[in-house]
Order: C-alpha cells, then sequence, then structure tokens
C-alpha cells in the first residue's frame, strides 16, 4: 500500500512540474563583429577678441592697468617695486 501511494505521489509531481508554462528563449545567432567608421566635425575654436575698453587689476602682487582703443594698445603693470609700460600703436 505504501508503495502504491508513493508511486501515485510522484507521478502528480511529476504531472505538476510538467505542465508549467516554460519561457521560450529565441535562439541567438552568433556574434558578428562589424565595423563603423564615425565622422566627427569640429569647428576652430573661435579666438575672442579683446573689446576696446579699460581694464584695472589690484592685487597682492601689484597693479594691472590695461587699455585699448581701436589698433592702440597700452598696459601698465606695476609690481614688486618696479614698473613697466608697454604700448602698441
Amino acid at each position: 500500500m505504501k508503495k502504491i501511494s508513493m508511486f501515485i505521489g510522484v507521478l502528480s509531481v511529476m504531472a505538476i512540474v510538467s505542465c508549467k508554462e516554460k519561457e521560450e528563449t529565441p535562439e541567438v545567432a552568433p556574434a558578428t563583429t562589424t565595423n563603423q567608421t564615425i565622422e566627427v566635425t569640429t569647428e576652430a575654436p573661435v579666438v575672442e577678441e579683446k573689446q576696446d575698453g579699460t581694464s584695472i587689476s589690484v592685487g597682492t602682487d601689484g597693479v594691472d592697468v590695461s587699455t585699448k582703443n581701436g589698433e592702440n594698445k597700452t598696459n601698465v603693470n606695476v609690481s614688486g617695486g618696479t614698473a613697466k609700460v608697454e604700448v602698441k600703436k
């Protein structure tokens, strides 16, 4: 009697397991390698031209004064007890 109930139990477990839905995984084709060339075009960086005007910088290392008017340019730099004046036309 025990063998028959054991046999019926095993059959019922097998029936339950076999009735589960199986997830089908699609077959994957062998990996193929592809070479792609990507062209990137970049524009040259825009050089920012200093506008006309005067700028003054004061710091612990000295004073710097710059003036630009069209093509005329003047730089004055005072630091460390020395002075430097540069005028460009």
